[in-house]
């Protein structure tokens, strides 16, 4: 019964889950409308319950409150098969791929006491998606199958923070993961998949450790997040050699507080494909061929006054395709690479916050190398495109009980007097 209860859940979570995401590799560059306001910089820079995900270590800076976010992302996908006649489904001339697609997202901080806080939510924060309407290979055309794939991934994560006197923080999660994946695609063997585009689900568990610090003027962050290890898709055993593990992730940050209002961003992150072998090995051995990413974010966050917040940013990484991987990635698009953003908070009442976020990944256009597997031999000249736009709106409600304003109190005393604190 627990384990039913388990996966209605997931099934119900993944109904309206993220279809597509094409950023950090299949990550979403943020989670929530704050994050998308800065293209997810802001390690160093706690603002909401996403950064229960983003950073545990710094949710000491924040006071109980609650985030429900929910992003439209308009996504447009194309693909020109190129190559060896007799094997490359020439024929499709040009392929593409548009849709909307619905992301819900849920976060909430809770103060245990003036050093220590509880975080948790439900984050839909990867995946990928691709439904062309002819198939990519010759083989696959009497049973038009090898032109769809979907993959589908929420993060739940239980976080706690200690702030020491001081002044570091450190903070953990158990990261819980709910995952649904499907496709038509071809085997090793040349046959299509015994899972026929049916739903399967997996789920997974990893750790996260993280760290925070503020002085007066700048604040450092960063966070690990464990390669996090998944169970195997049974309907696609034939498909997936190995079990589709997430990446284990680092991200390191400063923000800058040049004035009271204006806050500046810097972050870098890493995203460890290479360690995940269906992810990293090339595609004759059942992989993808997929590199490890390095990540850059900047943002800038800008208090016009005590009513309006700010946010602009701009986010490069190189997409983790190579230029010998376009063909064999038809149904797996993670080509975005420049990505910028703009966002605002409006504060409705004391308690309650409405904000906003629009980001655009610039169009990327990609042509198979050749100088790779055979597969990549096979698919010379393949071309493939990816573009987005995402907005995001999100909802907040902050507690305010009395014990909550007394430890707010303490909060914002040690923000405006930080050394004071640091030296008790």
């Amino acid at each position: 019964m627990l384990k039913f209860k388990i996966i209605s859940f997931a099934v119900l979570f993944c109904l309206v889950s993220p279809d597509s995401f094409a950023a950090d590799g299949n990550e979403l560059i943020g989670v929530g409308a704050v994050q998308q306001g800065t293209v997810g910089a802001g390690v160093a820079y706690p603002q909401d319950s996403s950064w229960a995900l983003l950073n545990p270590a710094s949710m000491v800076e924040l006071g109980k409150q609650l985030d429900i976010s929910l992003e439209f992302l308009d996504l447009h996908r194309g693909y020109r098969p190129r190559g060896f006649p007799l094997i490359v489904n020439t024929t499709a001339v040009k392929l593409t791929d548009g849709s909307g697609v619905w992301i819900p997202s849920f976060g909430m901080i809770w103060p245990l006491s003036e050093n220590s806080v509880l975080g948790f939510g439900n984050f839909g924060v990867q995946g990928n998606v691709a439904d062309f309407s002819k198939p990519r290979v010759t083989l696959a055309i009497p049973t038009n199958g090898d032109r769809r794939s979907q993959l589908e991934i929420a993060r739940m994560p239980l976080s706690y923070a200690y702030r020491f006197e001081n002044g570091w923080a450190l903070g953990g999660s158990v990261l819980a993961i709910a995952s649904r994946f499907r496709t038509d695609n071809l085997t090793l063997n040349l046959r299509p998949t015994e899972g026929d585009n049916e739903w399967d689900y997996a789920f997974g568990v990893g750790l996260q450790l993280s760290f925070y610090k503020r002085w007066e003027h700048i604040a450092i962050g960063g966070t690990w997040r464990s390669r996090q290890a998944m169970e195997q898709y049974k309907r696609y055993e034939d498909l997936i050699k190995w079990n589709l593990d997430l990446p284990q992730t680092v991200q390191a940050g400063v923000a800058v507080h040049l004035t009271d209002n204006l806050h500046l961003l810097a972050d870098y992150k890493w995203q460890d494909w290479s360690s995940i072998k269906q992810m990293s090995e090339p595609t004759t051995k059942g992989g993808l061929g997929w590199e490890d990413q390095h990540i850059i974010k900047l943002g800038v966050v800008y208090d016009l006054n005590p009513k309006w917040t700010l946010r602009a940013g701009y986010s490069y990484g190189k997409s983790p395709i190579r230029d010998d991987g376009i063909f064999s990635n038809a149904t797996t698009p993670a080509l975005a690479e420049d990505h910028v953003s703009i966002g605002f908070t409006h504060r409705l009442t004391e308690r309650s916050e409405f904000s906003f976020s629009w980001e655009h990944s610039f169009p990327e256009e990609r042509t198979e190398s050749g100088r790779g597997d055979l597969f990549s031999i096979l698919g010379k000249g393949t071309r493939a495109s990816f573009q987005e736009d995402g907005v995001t709106v999100q909802y907040t409600f902050k507690f305010k009980s009395k014990k909550d304003v007394e430890v707010d109190e303490v909060r914002v005393s040690r923000k405006l007097n930080p050394t004071i604190f640091a030296t008790r």
